[in-house]
């Protein structure tokens, strides 16, 4: 049996370090975006469902070879289905919804539920995941991570909300696998980010 495809983009987000998150006005807005965003050497990419087009944004970079693209901000069951026959190869939410959960569980796709509290963590770890974005990050600070990563060793974060890309190596450096930077990318040079990922290494 060959490794399975969520567990290789896991693997994969891990080695980016950095995931952009994309919340655009327009679909042209957006693609504009990520095409700035791969200039500067990001290499993987969440376009939000707030963003107009979103479907058709994740289907036009999916076969990118240099590009991980998945769906963020995916809080229905709709949603989650059309990001998976949009091609996502992973899928976020914001909080847990045990319903998108159980349907995505038929579908080899890395799926990333957002908590925040202990109780939202342990009712997503009983349900089998060990991957959360814990949403939202910056408001909380690194202290609250790495409290939560007490009670929790055997769960794994990708921190993300009011992060800027500079504080990167820090949430890497306590134990982050992976952190979601949003709209403070778009004014951080390429030498910037460069700095930013070497310095996580």
């Amino acid at each position: 049996m060959g490794r399975s495809a969520s567990l290789n983009v896991k693997e994969e987000l891990a080695a980016c370090k950095l995931i952009a998150v994309v919340r655009a006005k327009s679909k042209v807005e957006a693609i504009e975006t990520i095409q700035r965003l791969k200039k500067k050497g990001v290499r993987a990419i969440e376009v939000t469902y707030t963003t107009p087009g979103v479907e058709q944004i994740i289907a036009s970079f999916r076969n990118e070879k240099e590009l991980i693209v998945g769906a963020g901000t995916v809080t229905t069951l709709e949603e989650a289905q059309s990001a998976i026959d949009a091609g996502s190869q992973f899928i976020v939410s914001p909080g847990y919804l045990p319903v998108i959960g159980e349907h995505l569980s038929f579908h080899d796709t890395l799926y990333v539920p957002g908590v925040l509290t202990p109780s939202e963590i342990m009712l997503a770890k009983a349900n089998g995941y060990r991957l959360l974005k814990l949403f939202p990050s910056g408001s909380f600070g690194l202290s609250y991570m790495r409290n939560l990563r007490g009670p929790f060793p055997e769960v794994e974060f990708i921190p993300t909300g009011g992060i800027h890309p500079v504080d990167v190596p820090k949430w890497l450096e306590a134990g982050a696998i992976a952190v979601g930077v949003g709209s403070q990318l778009e004014t951080s040079t390429e030498e910037e980010l460069k700095a930013v990922l070497s310095s996580s290494s």
